[in-house]
């Protein structure tokens, strides 16, 4: 684990924690409709002093280790203390239960006089005596608590990066952070009280971070000129998730314009983070042109790989998709039954040539015909497929004026698979960007 020290702003009174720095990013997710989907877009924030308790679990942690450290110490050493005293006072709390009893028996007893009065004042104390020792028998408990404190704060000794930030750049450039130091948060009051904070992050890319620091603090010529499409989108993800894109306005056309992998040839992850990118800064064409390309390649379910893309555009792309494979099914199988009903062709044998040839070369697909949300099947291999199909050739006799055995091919419009199926598109069309975008 990388325990490094950065120092953005050496007067900074900031220290951020990363833990579980560089964990997997951008990982399939699945299909929600087969299986449940772990989304990594929902990034709540939740009061730790709200009485509704937290709601989440954020990638920012919202209390200070030290603080909520000494608070589980805290509790430990009352409920260490509960427990001796309610073992040094029951003796003292049953006597008086005897003496009480006692008193209601002999209730119509007559008064003492004084000298019992006296009698019984003198030993009245001496009942107390064992509660005068009780602080005396909690000096062990403080040690334990200085023991239990220091065994707790172990482990975090060396918990990960820690980075020296200025608060007042935080807070101008990200409303993220100027919640948490000026909101109310636990943070906040440590930060008042102190002047300083500590404060943790999780699973960050630890250059991604720092690029978005720098970028925040102005930093401008230590930030790297040319990112890969990974590092490029992990700096979009953090960036979202702060609410700081405009300390990176000035940089990402440079980013973007020597980014190492272009859309036309992106695999399928590399798609989806080309797709997240052109939401992330507000690309339109790269946005057409990445759903079109996920719509018309993708072979199933269309997955977010976790990234903060919005659940409405990873829907629309699906239904899109599926919806653009089942009307090609239906043209297809709507094609068939016309010829069969010879709705189609221009005489018998023109419907019944075409109904046979089409029938013959697409029953492997029709015969099983695929179901909602079509696995294992594209839009553009459909296309591809449905435009191999070939058209069959076959002569008609002349006329009974011409010559003995003179015929002519068959030419009609509708004995060519290539004219009825001309039409489709290879692809599908994009999506544009202000389809999601308030105005």
């Amino acid at each position: 684990m990388d325990t490094s020290n950065y120092i953005i702003d050496p007067e900074g009174e900031v220290i951020i924690i990363l833990h579980n720095e560089n964990s997997p990013f951008a990982q399939a997710t699945g299909d929600p409709r087969t299986r449940r989907k772990f989304d990594f877009s929902q990034f709540l924030f939740c009061n730790p002093l709200s009485s509704q308790g937290l709601t989440s679990v954020p990638r920012f942690s919202y209390k200070p280790l030290e603080l909520s450290l000494k608070e589980q110490a805290g509790e430990r050493k009352d409920k260490k203390k509960k427990k001796k005293r309610d073992k040094k006072s029951k003796p003292a709390v049953e006597e008086p239960a005897a003496e009480e009893y006692a008193a209601e028996e002999t209730a119509e007893v007559p008064p003492m006089d004084e000298t019992a009065a006296e009698e019984y004042a003198t030993e009245e104390p001496a009942a107390e005596e064992p509660a005068a020792e009780e602080p005396a028998a909690e000096e062990p408990a403080a040690e334990e608590y200085a023991a239990e404190e220091a065994v707790v704060e172990v482990p975090f000794a060396h918990s990960g990066p820690r980075i020296q930030v200025s608060a007042k750049h935080l807070m101008f450039a990200s409303p993220v952070f100027k919640r948490l130091l000026t909101g109310g948060w636990k943070e906040s009051i440590v930060y008042f009280q102190k002047g300083s904070v500590e404060i943790t992050a999780e699973d960050w890319d630890i250059e991604a971070l720092m690029i978005v620091l720098r970028a925040i603090h102005g930093q401008n010529n230590d930030i790297p000129r040319k990112l890969t499409l990974e590092m490029l989108a992990k700096v979009a993800v953090i960036a979202d998730y702060y609410e700081c894109r405009e300390p990176l306005v000035f940089l990402e056309d440079m980013w973007i314009e020597k980014v190492d992998v272009k859309i036309p040839l992106a695999a399928p992850r590399d798609l989806m983070l080309w797709l997240w990118i052109a939401w992330f800064f507000r690309l339109p064409s790269h946005f057409e042109s990445a759903t079109s390309i996920a719509m018309s390649e993708s072979d199933g379910y269309i997955d977010s790989l976790g990234l903060p893309i919005p659940k409405e555009v990873i829907v629309s792309i699906n239904e899109r998709r599926e919806k653009g494979i089942n009307d090609l099914i239906d043209l297809l199988d709507g094609t068939r039954k016309a010829f069969l009903l010879r709705d189609r062709g221009c005489c018998l044998e023109c419907s019944s040539i075409m109904y046979g040839a089409l029938t013959i070369q697409s029953n492997d697909l029709l015969l099983s015909k695929p179901e909602w949300p079509f696995p294992n099947l594209s839009y553009k291999s459909l296309v591809q497929t449905i435009m191999a199909i070939k058209s069959p050739r076959w002569y008609d006799s002349e006329s009974r004026y011409s010559g003995y055995g003179s015929s002519s091919k068959h030419s009609c419009p509708e004995a060519s698979f290539a004219s009825i199926f001309g039409g489709l598109g290879k692809s599908l069309e994009g999506f544009e960007l202000n389809q999601f975008t308030s105005p």
